[in-house]
């Protein structure tokens, strides 16, 4: 009985090698996978091409509109520098909310007036991290920056021209886990004698003229690219981000270094100036921008004017 098992599992196996042997080496076999294999290449292909042109340039409008509201920033009595880091916080959450369209392939071909600004508050909240991490929220008692702030900036500096539909917003949302686990880490170790301190917030005058300085740097690099007829609302949309969220920045700095500027004689006479003239310059949102109605100019000139007012408070700050 197990002899006559045996030969018909034998027989069954040999017809299975035979089987694959065959299957392997058919040539029509293989004319019809790379068949199948071709179609569906060049039906991806085709969704590509359609999604480019003309689904795209249907949805690109639902993407462009920007706004000229803003959200409230409130002081946190009990945890000191918790506004600073909530303003860059939750500034790059409402560019997620709003729905990021830096690298969506396609529709920034299209009509990219949302895509330049949001890339213009990008850049700014580049440099809010970077002066954290460097500056205000480097804990000198223990010889570094903290590894959380380390990590956003890692997260955020990434390239968000990469073509792909989701990769920099996935950045964006690491970059946001790290920045609140530096405020935990701050709020665990307040009490903490600053040797030990893992993470630190530094209420100095002079790393905040350090951080603003970095700041006004980025908008007169704006400021001095050379535009065309078809690049105009490029510039005004990328300087109106850095203007945004510059806003939202100096609003949390507002609270957490309010009496530091007072003492150097710089709050009423420079600072609370800065944010009035930010709110009028990013105010001004024409339904189409064109430098023939001056617009382009006008934006230039109020981020000039703010741009010399944050090198004023900056030298303020720096002067002990």
């Amino acid at each position: 009985m197990n002899k006559i098992f045996l030969e018909k599992k034998s027989v069954i196996i040999k017809k299975i090698i035979q089987k694959s042997i065959h299957f392997i080496v058919d040539i029509d076999e293989w004319k019809i996978f790379l068949k199948r294999v071709s179609v569906f290449g060049i039906i991806g292909v085709l969704l590509a091409i359609f999604w480019l042109f003309p689904v795209s340039l249907f949805v690109a409008p639902f993407y462009s509109f920007v706004t000229s509201s803003f959200e409230p920033i409130s002081k946190d009595y009990k945890l000191e520098g918790k506004a600073t880091v909530l303003s860059i916080e939750n500034g790059l959450q409402g560019l997620l909310d709003k729905g990021l369209v830096t690298n969506f392939v396609g529709v920034k071909s299209w009509i990219d007036n949302n895509v330049n600004e949001q890339t213009g508050e990008i850049e700014i909240y580049r440099v809010a991290i970077n002066a954290l991490a460097n500056n205000l929220g480097r804990n000198r008692g223990t010889g570094g920056a903290n590894r959380n702030l380390m990590q956003a900036r890692s997260a955020i500096y990434s390239d968000y021209n990469r073509p792909f539909f989701t990769s920099y917003s996935t950045r964006l949302e690491e970059s946001i886990v790290d920045i609140n686990n530096y405020l935990n880490e701050l709020e665990e170790n307040k009490n903490i004698e600053m040797s030990k301190k893992k993470a630190v917030f530094i209420v100095n005058p002079n790393n905040l003229g350090e951080a603003i300085d970095k700041v006004k740097q980025q908008i007169q690099t704006n400021l001095v690219t050379s535009t065309t007829f078809f690049t105009e609302d490029d510039k005004f949309y990328r300087i109106r981000g850095n203007l945004i969220a510059t806003y939202y920045f100096l609003s949390g700095v507002k609270f957490d270094y309010k009496e530091k500027m007072i003492n150097k004689s710089s709050y009423e006479e420079n600072f609370i100036p800065i944010l009035e003239y930010l709110e009028k310059a990013i105010a001004y949102n024409p339904m189409v921008v064109s430098e023939f109605m001056g617009d382009v100019s006008k934006i230039e000139k109020n981020a000039n004017v703010i741009a010399q007012k944050l090198a004023e408070l900056r030298g303020k700050l720096r002067n002990d």
